[in-house]
């Protein structure tokens, strides 16, 4: 599931299917994410450079945003016409971090297929479940928190 959200100068997407529910938005900015409010991002009213820095601090870039003001790129920008989550190709080198008490860290262009060769998630960030409680396997929901996982 992907959705946009347009703002002044910037447009927000969300991939939901790779959110592993860090929070960083929420605490980052509580105005604009808000998940009790319909839409959960309401970008109105808030400056594209705060609304890049919030997104910045995603680590699992389920929120990436594309500049239309001109304004300086982070790490969570999207090139104007590019689709992040298309995943990548090339040489370029894949690391696969443990995460203390958490997923998997998958950094660099990667593809997970399953057992019929059908791509279930593809980008330069992905986060993969280790603890066995994810409702969305083999990526990571964030379910690890709440049953206290600890390897």
């Amino acid at each position: 599931m992907s959705r946009d959200y347009r703002g002044e100068g910037i447009t927000i997407h969300w991939a939901g299917d790779l959110c592993i529910h860090s929070a960083n938005c929420l605490r980052a900015l509580p105005q604009v994410f808000d998940t009790s409010a319909r839409p959960w991002i309401q970008p109105e009213d808030v400056s594209a450079d705060a609304l890049a820095a919030a997104v910045d601090t995603c680590p699992s870039r389920a929120l990436t945003y594309t500049r239309s003001d001109g304004g300086p790129d982070g790490p969570g920008a999207r090139a104007l016409g590019s689709d992040e989550q298309s995943g990548g190709t090339g040489d370029a080198a894949v690391t696969v971090h443990v995460k203390p008490a958490g997923p998997l860290a998958v950094v660099g262009p990667a593809r997970v297929v399953d057992a019929d060769g059908e791509e279930l998630a593809a980008g330069g960030r992905l986060f993969l479940c280790r603890c066995g409680h994810s409702n969305n396997k083999p990526l990571c929901d964030g379910s690890h928190k709440p049953v206290a996982f600890d390897e």
